[in-house]
């Protein structure tokens, strides 16, 4: 029998046979076993790829490609030509992240031969959506003013793009903002995957994950003039709010942009936490005492003994994922026993690891901007919402995924739908 490697994400199982690919596939919530036909390039054996899974089955003896590797321009090229041109699946010359792009981007009828159909808004839309996403604009404007310099020094520009991959403000080089735009690449537009293809705002919010695509990576040819860095910005609750990117011409390098985009996401996310959560415990930690206080930390937030909000950090270090926001419990996070230690507090997690933090005083985080009751959706959303689960057949995981919220903020909103 041929053993497989299935990719889920990029976590990769190792199963023998149909029958077990079959049942990981299941595992993984394929729903529809609709499969399209692919070849791998090295051995010429058949490979499938299943849409709403985000899975990719490759031989085991491929070279699987992940976010951080990056590749250089004839190495791209040849990947697009046996995607595009020969129907194969070029694992061991494009990147993972990007090739599930591309994936997507494909399904949804893309053509990479094409000129993208996106188009600015009207300058009276423009304005009102501004207004409408004021909030995010002020929350992110300290980060913007910053790298603005870094970015006319380098000949690019800095980004900031709503939930819904729309273009809101524009800072950097002007010599390239009048290059940028003639790519589209201006506020009023939309840059998710479904409008643009491949590039770095819309695939980080598809991804929910900081990524950098260079080049040719790009779905459409004509935007292969373009490197693009961007990570999204998710909230206390786990729903992307935003996405920051940073782009230059692609003939220079730009390997800087992404850690600088993480970096003024960690600060922006970071300053989330200074509001917003009433009657509830926020806990600080890390596993280097100096990092509290910092944009660097994790942070915890509990209402009645149960994890209610977090950051990206918070959550890594105590190994859950957004899943746990209201259902894991504190006593299924931390031992109680906790010892002083220098001004700190050394915290036991439930797996016996150790960690430094601290509990914030109460009545320290006052509550105003970020209700973590459950609220309305606005009947936008809601529609939203309801052509997501229709599209993935009720499956609240990948309609969450398509969405870029988490997947608490479908189940609320089906909560409303059953008390009403």
């Amino acid at each position: 029998m041929i053993g497989w490697w299935i990719v889920i994400e990029t976590s990769p199982l190792f199963v023998v046979g149909e029958a077990l690919l079959v049942c990981a596939a299941r595992q993984a919530g394929v729903l529809s076993m609709q499969a399209r036909p692919w070849t791998f390039p090295s051995c010429g054996l058949p490979c499938v790829a299943w849409r709403d899974a985000r899975l990719v089955l490759v031989s085991h003896n491929a070279t699987v490609r992940e976010a951080g590797d990056r590749m250089n321009g004839a190495t791209i090229e040849q990947g697009r030509r046996a995607f595009f041109n020969d129907g194969q699946l070029p694992v061991a010359s494009i990147r993972q992240p990007v090739l599930r792009s591309w994936l997507r981007c494909t399904d949804l009828g893309l053509s990479q031969g094409e000129r993208p159909a996106s188009g600015p808004m009207t300058d009276t839309d423009l304005a009102t959506l501004r207004q409408h996403r004021e909030s995010l604009r002020r929350l992110c404007r300290p980060e913007l003013e910053m790298l603005a310099g870094e970015a006319r020094d380098t000949g690019s520009v800095v980004i900031l793009a709503d939930a819904d991959g729309v273009i809101l403000d524009t800072v950097g080089d002007t010599g390239f903002l009048s290059r940028a735009a003639q790519v589209a690449l201006r506020p009023g537009v939309s840059w998710t995957e479904a409008s643009t293809g491949t590039n770095a705002i819309g695939t980080a919010i598809a991804e929910r994950r900081p990524i950098a695509v260079h080049g040719p990576e790009h779905f459409f040819a004509e935007h292969a003039v373009l490197s693009c860095a961007a990570t999204p910005i998710i909230d206390p609750r786990g729903a992307i709010i935003g996405a920051l990117d940073m782009s230059g011409p692609s003939a220079v390098g730009h390997g800087h942009a992404l850690g600088l985009i993480r970096l003024a996401v960690d600060q922006i996310e970071h300053r989330l936490f200074r509001t917003g959560f009433v009657d509830c415990r926020v806990l600080r930690l890390h596993d280097d005492a100096a990092m509290l206080g910092t944009a660097r930390e994790g942070i915890l937030v509990f209402r009645d003994e149960r994890l209610v909000a977090a950051n990206r950090r918070g959550l890594s270090l105590v190994g859950r994922s957004w899943d746990a926001i209201d259902a894991a419990a504190v006593d299924e996070l931390l031992d109680r026993r906790i010892e002083s230690s220098r001004g700190c507090k050394s915290l036991r997690l439930a797996n016996g690891a150790m960690l430094i933090g601290n509990w914030d005083e109460p009545g320290t985080v006052a509550g105003a901007d970020l209700p973590l009751t459950p609220r309305p959706l606005a009947d936008d959303r809601a529609e939203a919402i309801e052509a997501a689960l229709a599209s993935h057949h009720g499956n609240v995981t990948a309609a969450a995924r398509q969405l870029g919220v988490h997947r608490s903020t479908i189940h609320r909103y089906l909560a409303q739908i059953r008390t009403n």
